[in-house]
């Protein structure tokens, strides 16, 4: 595993009860409709340490004359729990980027996309005007002689290509007036001899982060291949790289979708209309010899109320919030990669599991803080929440899963049936499923720890997620097949055959369910009629005895390893390895 320095984090060092700071920084963003301004800033003596951090100002005449790029001097003053900037100074131009900050964050007020060693940052504003920014890796900007591109914006009368020249620090086009919240555009810009190409959706001076990556066709329907199976999705979603997580409001509303390289971005189900990005996680250290590379959401959780969403990257966890993508704060990083994330549905409270860690760390939601320390053999790996959220379940990468009361200091209850690693778990009443790198699906018995059915394939299974009611489980791993199990009689109802990569990405929005692949591609499955079977047959949950895959059916499945592998030399985007482990 690649070494990860420890992010600086927001640490609140109140003393003496001060309430008006000073410092100076490099605006990085400002959004004028929202009055916030994002500012690179040193270290605020008896405050907090050198981030990025978007500030609410007092007003928008705090905001004149203050544009991205521009270095400051500003004032801070504490109101309750907000610290709000009262004053900006400008001092002249920002700092350049430099090695040794690893950034995808707006400069500009726009969108960042990381297309190779490359990043683009699109930006657009309601007179037609589009400004591409073209920097290294270190965020350095580029020599723009000889430079060439387009940018192809949607309009309602149909799309509309704009050529772009470079001029002032940027490739510069203009075309006719811009309506609405945001725009699609496609850029194509050709630096050096190198293509660099990527969509946005570039928010027009309104609130919206905005996001790079966006499938510019929407939901498309899928023609049917020789070796997919009897259900087709209703439609996919193509990302261009991995596809590393997906999750869903508790209420089914939106989902989640995390992608190598180009973050997270929201959907309204069950219609599958992109509604925003979220913003980028805010630049951090790393040693110079560390080149940057594409972030990737490793987990993500949604709050019970869905207001709120934290997403791991890589050793870091990050809160959003999901109506519009604002980042709310960040939370103490780890030395090493989060593995597993999730959200008590009864307290603001997170449960994380870190590679190399034997612990499952139960965390307070809003600032971090660890309230308590959940210890398992040898490594923690999935965790899992009851649906009364007063235990705990955290799997070892040993194979057993522990069982915590979270109202008192018992020892936990140990199940035992697994000895290779649990990489997926989740409850549902009073069954908890779990998935295992073995290939086994288990449905147990979540008081008694009884085994009540086992369903064995020859492959890894790295994600589940439960329907919201709790009748039907989804599982996938790397042999790219989804396998549905009922929860009350443990069968192996369904298996879901399309992807061509393997399945890192599985939620349930109601009576939809959305997996994610290595491809990029993100199927939607319309599962009504499995749902609504279940509710009619209503009723007590039967009494089940084990049962075993092959008494339910019998699956012929590619050979693949049954092993998760970390090997050094393994490629980044190959879709073949757990996301976040060895990325």
């Amino acid at each position: 595993m690649r070494w990860l320095a420890p992010v600086v984090v927001l640490t609140l060092a109140l003393g003496c009860g001060r309430s008006t700071y000073t410092a100076t920084g490099d605006v990085t963003a400002v959004d004028p409709a929202a009055l916030r301004v994002t500012i690179s800033h040193d270290d605020i003596p008896g405050l907090m340490g050198a981030m990025t951090m978007a500030f609410p100002v007092r007003s928008a005449d705090v905001l004149a004359g203050i544009a991205p790029g521009t270095r400051v001097r500003f004032e801070l003053v504490r109101a309750g729990h907000d610290l709000i900037v009262t004053r900006l100074v400008a001092l002249g131009t920002a700092a350049a980027g430099r090695p040794g900050i690893h950034d995808h964050t707006p400069h500009h007020g726009g969108v960042v996309a990381m297309v190779g060693m490359r990043h683009l940052e699109a930006v657009a504003a309601r007179d037609g005007s589009v400004r591409v920014y073209l920097t290294d890796v270190w965020r350095r900007p580029l020599p723009l002689a000889g430079a060439t591109g387009t940018v192809t914006v949607d309009l309602p009368e149909g799309r509309r290509e704009i050529r772009l020249a470079a001029h002032d620090g940027a490739l510069e086009g203009s075309g006719p007036p811009l309506l609405g919240d945001a725009v699609a555009a496609h850029v194509r810009v050709v630096q050096a001899g190198e293509l660099l190409e990527s969509h946005f959706v570039v928010p027009l001076g309104t609130g919206m982060t905005g996001a790079a990556g966006i499938p510019p066709e929407g939901c498309v329907t899928p023609d049917r291949r020789p070796d997919d199976g009897q259900r087709l999705p209703r439609c996919v979603l193509a990302f261009p790289r991995t596809v590393t997580f997906i999750a869903a409001s508790p209420d089914g509303s939106t989902a989640f979708v995390g992608v190598l390289g180009t973050g997270v971005s929201a959907w309204r189900m069950p219609g599958v209309q992109f509604l925003e990005g979220f913003a980028p996680p805010p630049p951090i250290a790393v040693p110079v010899t560390e080149v940057p590379h594409p972030e990737a959401a490793n987990a993500i959780a949604v709050s019970p109320d869905g207001a709120e969403a934290a997403v791991a990257v890589e050793n870091r966890v990050l809160v959003y919030v999901t109506a519009g993508g604002r980042l709310l704060r960040e939370l103490p990083a780890y030395p090493g990669v989060v593995r597993a994330l999730a959200w008590s549905p009864a307290a603001a409270r997170l449960l994380v599991t870190v590679f190399y860690d034997p612990s499952g760390h139960l965390l307070a939601a809003g600032d971090g803080r660890e309230v308590r320390r959940l210890v398992v053999e040898r490594e923690g790996a999935a965790v899992a929440f009851s649906p009364d959220g007063r235990r705990a379940a955290v799997a070892s990468d040993a194979g057993p899963i522990a069982i915590f009361d979270l109202d008192s200091e018992v020892a936990p209850r140990l199940f035992t049936d697994s000895e290779r690693a649990v990489e997926a778990l989740a409850f549902a009443g009073d069954r908890l499923l779990s998935a295992s790198a073995d290939g086994i699906i288990r449905v147990w018995d979540a008081a008694s720890g009884t085994v009540l059915a086992r369903h064995q394939f020859p492959t890894s299974l790295h994600r589940a997620a439960m329907a919201p009611r709790g009748e039907l489980a989804a599982v996938g791993g790397l042999d790219r097949k989804i396998r549905l199990i009922d929860l009350a009689s443990g069968a192996l109802v369904e298996e879901l055959a399309w992807h061509r990569a393997p399945v890192w990405g599985l939620a349930w929005a109601r009576e939809i369910l959305l997996s994610g692949d290595g491809d990029g591609r993100v199927a939607v499955w319309s599962l009504e009629d499995r749902i609504a079977r279940k509710v009619v047959d209503g009723g007590e949950a039967p009494r089940i005895g084990l049962v075993s895959s092959e008494e339910v059916r019998h699956v012929a499945v590619r050979s693949h390893p049954r092993h998760p592998v970390r090997p050094a030399d393994a490629p980044r985007d190959s879709g073949a390895l757990p996301p976040g482990r060895d990325r």
